[in-house]
């Protein structure tokens, strides 16, 4: 056996066209569907590979759509963009995400909805979209210079915006670019900051 050669996990390499394809899949049949009517074998089949795939990358559907919605917000929301038209970063990265939840809400309710009554799941939930999204927040209040000894201030942001967010979001009232403004502009007065 040649020691110089390269070593490899076991089991194939991860396709990550296929990954794409079963995201694209996952998210496109359920905001077309709603979460529920959506079967795995329906994801599979759409994205052209074997439930087999799913399953091997996937504890299950949930897993899976939760991977989804991720990808979507990080593609989405997460493109790093300077307000523009004398729009803070903290407004435009709000407006972002008003814009991606007029197509994924109805997933995110359902998805919270079931996690209510499944403690795994909502464990799953918060660790693999919740606390990545309050990151992302995190990062885009440092740019407003809310850092250091301010961290507290930073988490009370963070806590304030989504709650609101998910307050309007499972009464289904509206989450547009008025709110993203008014929120932005409370949050700057209360972090006291111009930027």
């Amino acid at each position: 056996m040649n020691p110089n050669r390269d070593h490899r996990p076991p089991g194939r390499p991860r396709d990550r066209a296929a990954t794409a394809r079963i995201l694209a899949a996952a998210l496109d049949l359920v905001i077309r569907h709603g979460y529920e009517p959506v079967t795995t074998q329906m994801i599979a089949r759409t994205a052209g590979v074997g439930k087999q795939t799913l399953y091997r990358r996937w504890t299950g559907k949930a897993d899976l759509v939760l991977e989804a919605l991720l990808a979507r917000a990080r593609s989405e929301v997460d493109k790093p963009s300077a307000g523009a038209g004398g729009k803070t970063d903290l407004e435009t990265f709000l407006e972002q995400t008003v814009k991606a939840l007029k197509t994924t809400a109805p997933v995110l309710r359902s998805l919270m909805a079931l996690a209510q009554g499944d403690e795994e799941l909502r464990r799953r939930f918060r660790e693999n979209f919740i606390e990545p999204r309050r990151r992302v927040l995190t990062r885009v209040l440092e740019t407003m210079g809310v850092t250091g000894a301010r961290e507290q201030d930073a988490t009370t942001a963070v806590m304030f915006i989504y709650g609101s967010m998910w307050y309007r979001l499972l009464l289904d009232e509206p989450l547009d670019s008025a709110w993203a403004g008014r929120t932005a502009n409370f949050v700057r007065r209360a972090l006291d900051t111009d930027r």
